[in-house]
């Protein structure tokens, strides 16, 4: 199946993001998505000043989907509202490790005025703000430790994050490290609420 021209950067983005979901951003190539799609090697091009902006928005495209995620758990109760927001970021970085892996890479790396990266770094901080500002919220007195708050629970959720991840990784590995990585794992995972929630209880 070919692809119109208006309609063939967005699918190029969109299978680039379930080549790198699945299989790590280092077997993506213009070329390979440009023989998918059928059409010429020089047509994604057209669209990509190089494989370093397609792979900007593919971050882009990340980003948004947990910006979806994080806003789709809405609550009345401003602490299950925070709550629910840190659940879904874990969740989504577990469930889209890859995709994760590269969004923090990306926007570690150099400032530039390429207005496509400064678009990276702007939805990145409107993203993690939108989770940050559902822990400032608890404090009514909206003062600079409130901001405090949000960071240390956003720190704190990515380093959750991270050791789960871990965890994970050890746990396929075997032996008397798989052994502890697994009673940690599924020590964290039945109580990642509560977790979460005690963090917040101790700002």
């Amino acid at each position: 199946m070919t692809y119109h021209r208006e309609n063939l950067k967005q699918k190029l983005i969109d299978e680039a993001y379930k080549a790198i979901k699945k299989e790590g951003v280092e077997t993506i190539s213009l070329r390979k998505l440009a023989k998918k799609a059928k059409v010429s090697q020089t047509a994604p091009y057209r669209h990509f000043q190089s494989k370093d902006h397609l792979i900007i928005e593919v971050c882009l495209k990340g980003l948004s989907n947990l910006r979806a995620k994080i806003d789709a758990v809405d609550a009345k109760n401003p602490k299950t509202k925070a709550i629910n927001g840190g659940l879904a970021f874990i969740d989504f970085g577990l469930k889209n490790e890859k995709i994760y892996e590269l969004i923090l890479a990306t926007i570690s790396g150099e400032i530039t005025k390429d207005p496509l990266r400064i678009a990276l770094f702007e939805s990145a901080d409107y993203t993690f703000s939108n989770l940050k500002n559902r822990i400032t919220a608890l404090n009514k007195k909206k003062n600079i430790q409130s901001q405090l708050d949000g960071i240390k629970v956003h720190a704190f959720l990515t380093g959750l994050l991270q050791v789960i991840r871990i965890t994970n990784k050890v746990n396929t590995s075997g032996g008397l490290e798989a052994y502890h990585a697994v009673k940690t794992a599924s020590l964290l995972n039945k109580n990642l609420k509560k977790v979460i929630s005690d963090f917040i209880d101790s700002l």
